[in-house]
């Protein structure tokens, strides 16, 4: 987010487009339908968190070199704290990674954002890429380019989209929303300005709250959202007899931390440790 209030509204993308109306609520069948792919997301996380319990795994990465040089700043002094390490190393990151996906695979269909023909069919599929979704808003074919956060876009996504997204709008007479999931007009990068300058104002950007109200038609979707992401919680400590994800995530942290003593041949907390895991490496 830029620092000057003014220069950040100077670069932010303006709102071109919205839906005519919006519901005050969101239907009950929606919200359930979020409230359940957020529970199945819980569970697919705790699986790979559950299968994090040995170092042999291809999902534990010991780069001794990197965890010893990092050992001061990020306490890692003891086999639960090297487990820990791992753990953090690969979890966060993966669910950063996914977490664009998730919503673009099974948030948004549930208000029917789906896949446009052309993007699979082998003569439109190249001028198709920077497309990813098709939503139908107040009568009309919306084609949509999603990015995670404000500044996911870059030089490349830019370039990409204003070389297509002219034969895309010739071919179709639609309007073209790059969508951002999270952050505010105000903390975007200048990449959307730039492609709706080197294109046409049938280029739109929606960021956050905007484009969330774009998709579902309904007012603060997301905080609909937000209310059944804690639903999906509650759902997943019952479905678990009660223990919430961190208490798994620290049970698996246990195991692993035995593995490391197991596989490196460390006794107790005292031991030097990084000597074992060094000549155990090689």
């Amino acid at each position: 987010m830029r620092d000057d209030p003014d220069q950040a509204e100077l670069f932010a993308p303006p709102v071109t487009i919205a839906r005519e109306s919006l519901l005050e609520e969101m239907p009950e069948h929606q919200f359930e339908a979020i409230a359940e792919m957020t529970l199945g997301l819980l569970n697919r996380r705790l699986d790979k968190v559950q299968k994090m319990t040995d170092v042999a795994s291809s999902d534990v990465n010991i780069n001794p070199f990197l965890m010893l040089a990092l050992a001061p700043a990020y306490n890692i002094f003891s086999p639960f704290e090297a487990a820990e390490y791992a753990q953090m190393a690969k979890l966060p990151h993966g669910d950063a990674t996914a977490f664009g996906r998730f919503v673009e695979d099974k948030i948004f269909p549930i208000f029917d954002v789906r896949l446009p023909a052309e993007k699979t069919a082998k003569h439109t599929s190249t001028v198709w890429s920077s497309i990813d979704r098709e939503i139908t808003v107040d009568g009309r074919r919306i084609l949509m380019t999603l990015k995670a956060g404000p500044w996911t876009m870059n030089q490349s996504h830019a370039h990409e989209m204003a070389q297509n997204f002219p034969a895309v709008h010739e071919a179709t007479g639609c309007d073209i929303v790059i969508g951002i999931y999270y952050g505010k007009r105000t903390s975007v990068n200048n990449k959307p300005l730039m492609v709706r300058g080197r294109t046409g104002p049938y280029v739109h950007t929606l960021v956050g709250k905007d484009l969330w109200e774009f998709v579902t038609g309904v007012r603060d979707a997301h905080i609909a959202v937000f209310r059944a992401i804690k639903e999906a919680q509650a759902r997943f400590a019952v479905e678990h007899g009660g223990k919430t994800f961190y208490e798994h995530l620290i049970e698996a942290r246990l195991k692993l931390a035995q593995s490391f003593r197991d596989a490196f041949d460390l006794v107790g907390e005292e031991t030097e440790m990084w000597e074992g895991i060094f000549k155990g490496s090689f």
